[in-house]
């Protein structure tokens, strides 16, 4: 398995529903979290199983893999189900009582607990949920013939990272990665040390993006730059400093690309010169960091015809409404076709403007679309109670395979 760029046609892609878990989010837990809003959990889970069985539609119901299924799959093997409690006990994440507890948990009742911190009908508390567990994108990502495992900034979703890192080690589907795991919470060496999927970005097979932002520390990006350079995974990696604030934690909430003419992005940001943005490219064989000026000035370099939206059609107060709703937030199934939220009207509008036709989830689904009767298209989905957790359909899917 291997992704070569943002916009090849998607194959395997990781996602996670929405758990009973977010169900437990009260007032007083919320920020820390990492939810601004307590979300009506049924819509939420009614909105995401539309984009996924839109995706099943498109890629085959193989390819469209549920996290719980593959840490499931895992701990069915008692080994490895005593070495990750055993890991969780000895960094004190579990005491004795909760150690011994989950022990006797049979692999199902385990993986539960594990994500949503509770069991089905059950009213105590075991583990704290994770809510943003449906973020998968930030967890992971695969930059060519490697992946990379992240090591998240706030403590509320370090639990995601461990979890991950054994499914990656352990699950046979992630064989063909061998000797190719980059794991990042290896190598942290101090508090301060972090990266998250939602900043990394392959907009071209030899060019990685890397957002330093409120989620992604300097120290961490020159890290993952040095290995990547090392075993010439990339020649190019452009670092992009940007404020560290709640409205663009990560870099795909103010950019992503749909093909190599269309790009969506927050024009105060990512179109125009500002004092906000910083970005300096790093070359595997030049030791002189190249300076941009922008990020449009940066993704020309890369792809001279590209075309930029402006997220809200560039029109205040609706970029900024927007970009909030994850109006620059899209995920490429192939070349020109993307999800976005129906929400985000006025860059739809922008798109289909710029000859891309609009269409939703359920028509996907109802028509029996093939993946390749589709070209240059906007797949909308409802967002209502999505959108509040703050990601879009970017943020909700960790794609491990394109072709």
């Amino acid at each position: 398995m291997k992704i070569e760029s943002e916009i090849q046609q998607l194959q395997k892609v990781i996602v996670h529903q929405p758990d009973y878990g977010i169900e437990q989010i009260s007032p007083e837990l919320a920020e820390e979290l990492l939810y601004d809003d307590i979300v009506f959990l049924p819509r939420m889970i009614e909105e995401h199983n539309s984009f996924t069985n839109s995706l099943k539609q498109l890629l085959g119901d193989d390819n469209v893999l549920e996290f719980e299924d593959l840490l499931t799959d895992i701990l069915e093997d008692e080994s490895i189900k005593n070495d990750l409690l055993d890991y969780l006990f000895e960094i004190k994440y579990l005491n004795l009582a909760k150690y011994e507890l989950l022990k006797s948990k049979t692999a199902e009742d385990l993986c539960e607990i594990l994500v949503a911190g509770i069991l089905p009908g059950k009213a105590e508390f075991i583990l704290n949920p994770l809510p943003n567990l449906v973020f998968t994108r930030d967890i992971a990502c695969v930059v060519n013939d490697h992946i990379i495992l992240c090591t998240a900034n706030k403590k509320a979703r370090q639990r995601e990272n461990i979890l991950t890192s054994y499914i990656v080690k352990h699950h046979p589907i992630f064989k063909s990665f061998e000797g190719k795991i980059i794991d990042l919470m290896e190598r942290k060496t101090k508090k301060s040390f972090s990266i998250e999927g939602g900043d990394i970005m392959l907009v071209h097979p030899k060019h990685l993006l890397i957002g330093e932002s409120e989620r992604t520390s300097l120290n961490a990006i020159f890290e993952l730059k040095n290995i990547l350079f090392e075993n010439n995974v990339v020649d190019y990696i452009s670092v992009i400093d940007m404020p560290k604030d709640r409205y663009c934690m990560h870099l795909d909430t103010i950019v992503t690309i749909i093909d190599e003419n269309t790009c969506v992005g927050f024009a105060p940001l990512v179109f125009d010169k500002n004092d906000k943005v910083d970005i300096v490219t790093y070359s595997k064989e030049n030791k002189r960091a190249v300076l941009h000026d922008s990020i449009k000035d940066l993704l020309q370099e890369i792809y001279p015809k590209m075309q930029f939206i402006p997220c809200g059609n560039g029109k205040s107060p609706f970029a900024e409404r927007e970009q909030w709703t994850d109006g620059c937030n899209f995920v490429a199934v192939k070349a020109g076709v993307a999800y976005s939220y129906e929400r985000n009207i006025k860059t739809l509008q922008a798109l289909q403007d710029n000859g891309f036709n609009i269409i939703t989830v359920e028509a996907v689904v109802n028509n029996k679309i093939n993946i390749n009767q589709i070209e240059k298209t906007i797949i909308t989905l409802s967002s209502a109670e999505l959108s509040r957790a703050r990601g879009g359909p970017h943020c909700m899917t960790l794609p491990i395979a394109r072709m």
